[in-house]
């Protein structure tokens, strides 16, 4: 065998390298529930087979916990908070939201195992974010440049998706789908870069396209170009703005798995705050409904095309580079290791990443 045919048939089987390092469940920033969902009392959420459960304790601190009680195997999000604990419905154990066990009602000692897991809590804009892990790696990260206090937020719109959660961020990263899909043709190549050492992120330039009512609405209303920045923390949350010629769009993607090839997406929306308190009670939550439907009209076909995908080898090419450094870094974020984007590393030497 000749020295080219040997490096084409290297070079091939690199490009079709399974993927490996990634974890079943990214390390990061976790949407859960909203502050008004805890006023009516616990709530139960699923995680990757695992049911967690979060309350707000009479002070205020709100604690999220492992639902299933380590006395018989309770489930906790059946039970009722009592002063800074949550009961259990069983045998009322009381938990405190850092998870230990506070009270046993038929007992003056409290056994060593008497402790639920815990998870780290960040709240904001009214909703409540866990962190995957015993200790978060950076704070809950916002738009670059902005204050959060300065933007009001829409209600969360839950998407199911049947696919791995790691292909979710990786759209932003994918040139080639944002013309298959959205009919965004590309006026300059995309720019990556890291953000801190947890975050990355993708800012493209393109054409909007007029092949759908939505493409023809944004086109005339909104204007002819649209500069995005999507900055993925994690492989958990991606903050995507849009810039336009008179219209700027801030969204949010939480990603929640809930088994290999099932992942509970939330999407937000969020607008600048209304200057005047009175009319921001009464337009900021339109405005901002407003602007979650048409970021949920824009996933939609994301959505469709990423419906039944299942976990695999990745069978990249030239084209795919960028999408190529971004699972390399995602393999390294994902896990809690902080790293870079990667640059030195192209589709010839592509080790991958696998589930």
């Amino acid at each position: 065998m000749g020295v080219g045919a040997r490096v084409s048939r290297e070079r091939e089987s690199a490009l079709h390298a399974p993927v490996s390092g990634l974890p079943a469940m990214p390390s990061g920033w976790i949407f859960f529930c909203t502050e008004r969902e805890l006023a009516r009392g616990p709530v139960a959420g699923e995680f990757l087979g695992r049911k967690l459960v979060a309350f707000r304790a009479r002070s205020g601190s709100i604690g999220i916990l492992d639902a299933r009680c380590q006395h018989l195997g309770a489930d906790l999000a059946q039970g009722r908070v009592v002063e800074e604990c949550l009961e259990c419905p069983f045998h009322n154990w009381q938990f405190a939201t850092d998870g230990r066990c506070k009270k046993i009602p038929q007992s003056t000692t409290i056994p060593e195992f008497a402790r639920q897991k815990s998870y780290p809590v960040e709240v904001r804009h009214g909703l409540v974010f866990l962190w995957n892990g015993p200790k978060a790696l950076y704070p809950l990260p916002f738009y670059e440049g902005e204050e959060a206090e300065e933007f009001v937020c829409s209600e969360p719109g839950p998407i199911e998706l049947n696919c791995p959660w790691y292909l979710v961020g990786a759209n932003s990263f994918d040139s080639q789908h944002l013309y298959s899909v959205h009919e965004r043709v590309l006026l300059e190549a995309p720019q990556v870069r890291a953000v801190g050492e947890f975050g990355l992120s993708s800012r493209t330039v393109a054409k909007v396209g007029q092949g759908t009512w939505y493409d023809r609405f944004i086109h005339s209303f909104c204007g002819p170009v649209a500069t995005m920045t999507a900055t993925n923390w994690s492989g958990s949350l991606v903050f995507v703005r849009v810039e336009m010629e008179r219209a700027t769009t801030y969204g949010m993607v939480s990603l929640r798995p809930l088994e290999e090839e099932r992942v509970l997406t939330h999407i937000f929306a969020f607008l600048p705050r209304s200057r005047s308190a009175m009319a921001g009670r009464i337009l900021d939550s339109l405005r901002t409904a407003l602007r979650l439907y048409f970021i949920r009209q824009f996933l939609k076909d994301d959505a469709r095309r990423l419906e039944g995908i299942r976990a695999g080898a990745l069978n990249l090419i030239d084209a795919d580079a960028e999408l190529a450094r971004y699972f390399q870094w995602l393999a390294r974020a994902a896990n809690g290791i902080p790293g870079t984007t990667g640059q030195e590393v192209n589709t010839k030497n592509y080790e991958g990443v696998r589930q």
